[in-house]
């Protein structure tokens, strides 16, 4: 009985290791492939009631480490447009970190990211007599990106700033100010891999 138990569980371990690859090695992202793209953003500055949204240009590279993790630098601004209030509203990031693009649903791939860096502010009076400020800031966001033809993927995302310790004028206390928002634009990936999907 109890041989025949082992026997059973043995087997279910042969098969289940068999089985655990869903997606065919073929289509992961090989170590070492790299991507470079731009695009533009147009996010919101998280400022007061001011509603200011603002246009900026965005790059970003990529470079696989592990099936479909890869190491992620990027920079983007807010620098262009808006109303009134938003003249002087200035931000400038850059950072890296991790990206995660699966290439389970083909031409479609979702993509989920977080990265650290540092920030430029420049900003309308907050009430602590800087116009200016600078920080590190944590980044959350996500997108997809969807095979336009050849090696080009268009690209698709919404980020999430944490720019802390920030003074706010309307509670007189330092906070997050989180700038957030969306950016469009073209990835060209590298090698006889960003061909496929």
């Amino acid at each position: 009985m109890v041989a025949n138990l082992l026997a059973v569980i043995t087997l279910s371990f042969i098969s289940l290791s068999c089985v655990a690859q869903v997606v065919p090695a073929v289509t992961t992202h090989p170590p070492l492939s790299t991507s470079l793209g731009a695009g533009i953003n147009y996010w919101s500055g998280d400022w007061e009631r001011g509603d200011i949204n603002r246009w900026g240009p965005s790059a970003w590279g990529t470079i696989t480490i592990w099936h479909d993790l890869s190491i992620i630098a990027e920079g983007h601004s807010m620098i262009v447009g808006g109303n009134n209030a938003a003249s002087t509203y200035k931000y400038f990031t850059s950072g890296g970190g991790l990206i995660y693009t699966s290439d389970y649903w083909g031409r479609f791939q979702p993509m989920f990211k977080g990265e650290a860096g540092f920030a430029s502010l420049s900003h309308p009076s907050n009430s602590s007599g800087h116009l200016h400020h600078t920080s590190n800031i944590w980044t959350l966001g996500g997108g997809v990106e969807y095979h336009t033809g050849g090696h080009l993927w268009t690209h698709v995302e919404y980020s999430y700033d944490f720019f802390p310790n920030f003074h706010s004028s309307i509670t007189n206390q330092n906070h997050s100010l989180n700038p957030r928002g969306f950016t469009f634009g073209e990835t060209y990936r590298f090698g006889q891999s960003g061909t496929r999907f």
